[in-house]
């Protein structure tokens, strides 16, 4: 079989999504799947998952939540809607400065924001939350969630910039208009912070920014690494940037014909294994839809390839 055979053996979310992205058909909602059994643990009478709304990562709320968004369960979904004000309520609150010398954290802010967004949600925390993320940028134009601490990094995060640029695609992404300029202009600004590492690299000697980053496993939760980057940048259309060359050949190196590695999972708990094969259906769509986008003789090569599973 080939590789759309293979993804097309899968779970409904994995078919759905191949259907949608590879496929470029037309495709409706489900809950079956992945997503139902998700929506089977959701506790109806607290509004959660695991009775927790962060911590416990990963079988909290927030990291349930953020993982139905990513297998895009139906936006207006009445769990999803329920859950998502339930983050709200609890995640942000003003004044922004939660407790002594510390502020709202900027990558739970960004992800909540994101998650928000997709569910159209109208709230006046939609705008606390943009203006938080617009005023407290880094000078270089990225983002850092350690801003505000006594010895504040003079530089942004790679992990915080890629979780802000998600927001702001999703946000404007859902028609919301209260300062989408400003935020496009950060966009940008934000982009080129990426770019200007080529998406993995440290100024001081260009080695990788730290372990792991070249090694993506899903779900990737909060953590940064270059299929994260390569996706969020495939699923904007940016143009094609030689600066994005250095880690696409990263990841196709690590390739199995058309096979994307699983990837080592982010220690914690979990509410179901997804995936225990070496190589990993969410990693290989992944993969593809950033080639299909950045490398498509490439992609169309892989596409005709038998693979023995």
């Amino acid at each position: 079989m080939n590789v759309i055979d293979y993804l097309m053996t899968g779970d409904p979310v994995i078919k759905r999504l191949t259907k949608k992205y590879l496929l470029g058909e037309r495709v409706t909602y489900i809950e079956t799947g992945y997503i139902g059994r998700y929506l089977a643990l959701f506790d109806v009478k607290s509004g959660m998952w695991s009775h927790t709304v962060y911590s416990k990562k990963w079988i909290s709320t927030h990291y349930t939540l953020k993982e139905l968004k990513y297998m895009e369960i139906r936006p207006s979904h009445h769990v999803y809607f329920k859950a998502i004000h339930t983050l709200l309520d609890h995640l942000w609150d003003l004044p922004d400065q939660v407790i002594k010398r510390r502020h709202q954290d900027m990558c739970i802010s960004g992800m909540l924001l994101s998650m928000a967004s997709y569910a159209k949600i109208k709230s006046p925390k939609i705008n606390e939350i943009v203006n938080y993320i617009l005023r407290y940028r880094m000078r270089d134009g990225g983002w850092n969630c350690e801003w505000d601490r006594k010895v504040t990094s003079k530089i942004s995060s790679v992990h915080t910039t890629l979780t802000m640029l998600e927001a702001i695609r999703d946000y404007l992404d859902n028609g919301y208009r209260y300062k989408a300029s400003e935020l496009e202009k950060a966009m940008q600004a934000g982009i080129e912070v990426l770019l200007e590492r080529e998406l993995f690299k440290s100024f001081k000697d260009g080695r990788p920014l730290f372990n792991g980053i070249l090694s993506p496993t899903y779900p990737p939760r909060w953590k940064y690494d270059i299929l994260k980057a390569l996706e969020f940048f495939a699923s904007i259309k940016y143009p094609y940037d030689p600066r994005l060359d250095e880690a696409l050949d990263e990841l196709k190196s690590h390739m199995k014909g058309p096979l994307s590695r699983r990837g080592s999972q982010h220690s914690g708990l979990i509410h179901f294994t997804l995936e225990e094969e070496t190589y990993g259906r969410f990693n290989t769509l992944r993969m593809l839809k950033v080639l299909k986008e950045y490398d498509k003789e490439y992609y169309n090569h892989l596409l005709t390839l038998e693979i023995d599973i």
